[in-house]
Protein backbone atom coordinates (compact mmCIF):
# COMPACT_ATOMS: atom_id res chain seq x y z
CA UNK A 1 0.00 0.00 0.00
CA UNK A 2 1.38 3.27 -0.67
CA UNK A 3 0.96 5.12 2.63
CA UNK A 4 2.82 2.37 4.65
CA UNK A 5 6.57 4.06 4.05
CA UNK A 6 7.51 6.65 2.28
CA UNK A 7 9.81 4.70 -0.35
CA UNK A 8 6.37 2.86 -1.80
CA UNK A 9 4.69 5.95 -1.55
CA UNK A 10 7.17 7.31 -4.05
CA UNK A 11 7.14 4.29 -5.88
CA UNK A 12 3.43 4.56 -6.40
CA UNK A 13 3.84 8.40 -8.01
CA UNK A 14 6.77 7.01 -9.48
CA UNK A 15 4.74 4.39 -11.38
CA UNK A 16 1.45 6.05 -12.00
CA UNK A 17 3.95 8.85 -13.81
CA UNK A 18 5.24 6.25 -15.54
CA UNK A 19 2.11 4.73 -16.98
CA UNK A 20 0.74 8.16 -17.55
CA UNK A 21 3.82 9.15 -19.48
CA UNK A 22 4.19 6.11 -21.83
CA UNK A 23 0.50 6.36 -22.85
CA UNK A 24 1.00 10.20 -24.15
CA UNK A 25 4.21 8.60 -26.21
CA UNK A 26 2.66 5.88 -27.32
CA UNK A 27 -0.64 7.30 -28.27
CA UNK A 28 -0.73 10.82 -28.69
CA UNK A 29 -2.96 11.16 -31.84
CA UNK A 30 -5.38 9.35 -30.14
CA UNK A 31 -5.17 10.84 -26.79
CA UNK A 32 -5.23 14.38 -28.30
CA UNK A 33 -8.76 13.57 -30.38
CA UNK A 34 -10.58 12.23 -27.61
CA UNK A 35 -8.80 15.14 -25.38
CA UNK A 36 -9.73 17.83 -27.68
CA UNK A 37 -8.59 19.95 -30.58
CA UNK A 38 -5.41 20.70 -30.22
CA UNK A 39 -1.43 19.05 -31.18
CA UNK A 40 0.04 15.49 -29.86
CA UNK A 41 3.27 17.68 -29.81
CA UNK A 42 2.13 18.99 -26.62
CA UNK A 43 1.18 15.15 -25.41
CA UNK A 44 4.18 13.86 -26.50
CA UNK A 45 6.57 16.84 -24.64
CA UNK A 46 4.16 16.14 -21.67
CA UNK A 47 4.81 12.41 -21.81
CA UNK A 48 8.67 12.91 -21.62
CA UNK A 49 8.75 15.00 -18.87
CA UNK A 50 6.56 12.72 -17.25
CA UNK A 51 9.07 9.80 -17.98
CA UNK A 52 11.76 12.33 -16.89
CA UNK A 53 9.70 13.16 -13.55
CA UNK A 54 9.30 9.23 -12.81
CA UNK A 55 13.28 8.23 -13.13
CA UNK A 56 13.97 10.92 -10.63
CA UNK A 57 11.00 9.41 -7.79
CA UNK A 58 12.41 6.50 -8.53
CA UNK A 59 16.18 7.65 -7.93
CA UNK A 60 14.66 9.39 -4.44
CA UNK A 61 12.84 6.68 -3.03
CA UNK A 62 15.49 3.90 -3.66
CA UNK A 63 17.96 6.00 -1.78
CA UNK A 64 19.10 4.82 1.62
CA UNK A 65 17.67 6.53 3.76
CA UNK A 66 14.91 7.94 1.47
CA UNK A 67 15.62 12.24 1.74
CA UNK A 68 13.10 13.48 3.61
CA UNK A 69 13.71 17.09 1.79
CA UNK A 70 13.81 15.54 -1.74
CA UNK A 71 10.32 13.65 -0.91
CA UNK A 72 9.00 17.02 0.08
CA UNK A 73 10.18 18.55 -3.24
CA UNK A 74 8.24 15.69 -5.15
CA UNK A 75 5.18 16.27 -3.04
CA UNK A 76 5.27 19.95 -3.65
CA UNK A 77 5.67 19.33 -7.42
CA UNK A 78 2.65 17.15 -6.98
CA UNK A 79 0.86 19.63 -5.45
CA UNK A 80 1.27 22.30 -7.81
CA UNK A 81 0.50 19.74 -10.74
CA UNK A 82 -3.19 19.56 -8.85
CA UNK A 83 -3.26 23.32 -8.12
CA UNK A 84 -2.44 23.73 -12.36
CA UNK A 85 -5.15 21.38 -13.26
CA UNK A 86 -8.01 23.86 -12.77
CA UNK A 87 -5.83 26.55 -14.40
CA UNK A 88 -5.46 24.84 -17.76
CA UNK A 89 -8.73 23.38 -17.84
CA UNK A 90 -10.03 26.69 -17.85
CA UNK A 91 -7.38 28.22 -20.12
CA UNK A 92 -7.49 25.53 -22.48
CA UNK A 93 -11.42 25.37 -22.09
CA UNK A 94 -11.89 26.02 -26.02
CA UNK A 95 -9.42 23.57 -26.91
CA UNK A 96 -10.82 21.02 -24.27
CA UNK A 97 -13.22 18.05 -25.07
CA UNK A 98 -15.57 16.48 -22.41
CA UNK A 99 -13.39 14.11 -22.14
CA UNK A 100 -9.95 15.89 -22.05
CA UNK A 101 -11.81 17.49 -18.81
CA UNK A 102 -12.42 14.30 -17.02
CA UNK A 103 -9.45 12.87 -17.82
CA UNK A 104 -7.54 16.38 -16.28
CA UNK A 105 -9.39 15.84 -13.02
CA UNK A 106 -8.75 11.75 -12.93
CA UNK A 107 -5.14 12.40 -13.36
CA UNK A 108 -4.93 15.29 -10.98
CA UNK A 109 -7.05 12.98 -8.70
CA UNK A 110 -4.46 10.47 -8.94
CA UNK A 111 -1.68 12.97 -8.45
CA UNK A 112 -3.46 14.17 -5.24
CA UNK A 113 -3.81 10.84 -4.01
CA UNK A 114 -0.08 10.42 -4.48
CA UNK A 115 1.31 13.51 -2.59
CA UNK A 116 -1.07 12.93 0.15
CA UNK A 117 0.39 9.65 0.40
CA UNK A 118 3.89 11.23 0.36
CA UNK A 119 2.81 13.65 2.82
CA UNK A 120 1.32 11.95 5.02
CA UNK A 121 4.11 9.72 5.73
CA UNK A 122 6.89 12.37 5.59
CA UNK A 123 4.41 14.37 8.86
CA UNK A 124 4.52 10.38 10.68
CA UNK A 125 8.46 10.82 10.05
CA UNK A 126 8.63 14.44 11.58
CA UNK A 127 6.21 13.56 14.45
CA UNK A 128 8.55 9.75 15.28
CA UNK A 129 11.74 12.50 15.24
CA UNK A 130 10.44 14.60 17.70
CA UNK A 131 9.65 11.94 19.85
CA UNK A 132 12.90 10.65 19.91
CA UNK A 133 14.48 14.15 20.45
CA UNK A 134 12.26 14.59 23.60
CA UNK A 135 13.05 11.17 25.07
Amino acid sequence: MPWTSLKNALLFNAACSALLGAALLLAPDMLASLMGDFSPLILKILGGALLFFAADVVFVATRQPVSPGLARMISVADFAWVLATPVVMLLGASWLSFWGHVLLLDVALLVAFCALCQWRVLQRQALQQQKGARS
